[in-house]
């Protein structure tokens, strides 16, 4: 049925790895949409004068059309949010399906059928439920996603649009969706672009570096419009992919060679040559310390630097100047500069992975929000989530 399609939103770019070598088969299921018609037979009691007539019998009854009343006493439900409801349905479930776009303007409802009808007029050659399905959905219906998810609503930039999406689980669209809401109007096209690219030239990429190697390659026009005039360096990476949540195979995603698939070779080469020394230093008991000790010429090599600050530093700069982690971005990057090599890695990691942990529940719980209540969000993420990343800062030397 139409609406068993829009269950292929749930991972729109793959997200970005596995999508090749299914059988491509016609879908045959093209069943009902989302039924957000009114019942247009019960008029509101307009308070008229009884004049003691009696309303002839006629015999007939109404015929029951299966249609259900909107609720008028609340406001109608964006289509945005109808279209999570729907994604957070069982597979398959059209009752529950519908029933997200009862409360929708009649507008909204026309936008959740028409992407439910593109997906099956323009995709029904490929494997129902597969990658591959969703990867061109996303692409070839990507105006109707637009027109019902409200993209481009925020202020996020292309290629922090992109490595949000890179962070999400390959299975979690709203997670998707809700990155490019929140990214730039200007920047939701391009980052599609890089996004969609991905997914239908390197999906066969066997590894991470083999997907960042191609999307830099193969993708070369949409990562130019992307980056602009300047290609994450090896400070951006570690920016960026200090966010990622750990890929597993539960919970896979493709953040890392996303983002450096969008940098240029040096960045990349000085990232991994720094990461390959620093491993050394993982049981260390002061981790910062062994990266000065074994890895300063990589370090430097990866954070040009000649500020003096350590990483406490840079986090009351950060906090003192741009309200803390969460703050303006190009603020925090001004504190992050005057610091020493070691210290701008210390801190990004330490930054990166509290926002990663920005949504868990413990966070929720005591109202965390951008940003961060310094009493309240950073002792319980910290505690609970972040206790190496903040040791390796505030032991920084």
């Amino acid at each position: 049925m139409f609406m068993s399609r829009i269950l292929l939103i749930s991972t729109f770019c793959c997200a970005l790895i596995a999508c090749g070598g299914e059988d491509p088969k016609p879908s045959s299921d093209a069943g009902a949409a989302v039924d957000t018609t009114v019942d247009s037979g019960g008029a509101l009691d307009s308070g008229a004068v009884d004049t003691g007539s009696v309303a002839k019998d006629t015999g007939s009854v109404a015929k029951d059309t299966g249609s259900v009343a909107k609720d008028t006493t609340k406001p109608a439900t964006p289509c945005y949010v109808a279209l999570h409801c729907v994604q957070d349905c069982p597979k398959g479930d059209a009752a529950c399906q519908s029933k997200c776009g009862e409360d929708t303007e009649d507008s909204d409802g026309a936008a959740l059928k028409d992407i439910a009808t593109c997906a099956v007029d323009l995709c029904k050659e490929v494997s129902e439920g597969t990658a591959s399905e969703q990867n061109c959905a996303f692409d070839k219906c990507f105006d109707k996603y637009d027109s019902c998810g409200a993209f481009g609503s925020g202020a996020t930039s292309c290629v922090d649009t992109v490595g949000c999406v890179a962070t999400c689980s390959l299975t979690d669209f709203s997670c998707k969706l809700e990155c490019m809401r929140n990214a730039d109007k200007a920047a939701v096209t391009i980052a599609r672009d890089v996004l969609v690219c991905a997914a239908s030239k390197c999906g066969a990429a066997a590894d991470q570096n083999a997907l960042s190697s191609c999307i830099s390659t193969e993708c070369a026009t949409a990562v130019a419009a992307c980056v602009g005039d300047a290609p994450l360096g090896c400070p951006d990476i570690v920016q960026q992919t200090a966010k990622c949540t750990p890929s597993s195979v539960v919970n896979s995603n493709n953040c890392l060679g996303m983002v450096m698939g969008l940098a240029d070779a040096a960045g990349r080469t000085a990232f991994q040559s720094y990461g390959t020394c620093k491993d050394q230093c993982t049981q260390a008991v002061n981790v910062v310390g062994c990266w000065i000790d074994k890895c300063a010429s990589q370090a430097e090599a990866c954070f040009p630097s000649t500020g003096s600050s350590n990483c406490q530093d840079l986090d009351k700069c950060a906090l003192d100047d741009c309200e803390g982690i969460g703050g303006d971005p190009d603020c925090i990057k001004k504190c992050i500069g005057k610091g020493k090599s070691t210290s701008q890695d210390a801190y990004l990691l330490y930054e990166g992975c509290m926002v990663r942990n920005m949504n868990t529940k413990e966070a929720k719980t005591v109202n965390c929000m951008f940003p961060y209540d310094q009493s309240t969000c950073v002792p319980v993420i910290k505690g609970q989530f972040c206790g190496s990343e903040a040791q390796n800062c505030f032991t920084d030397q």
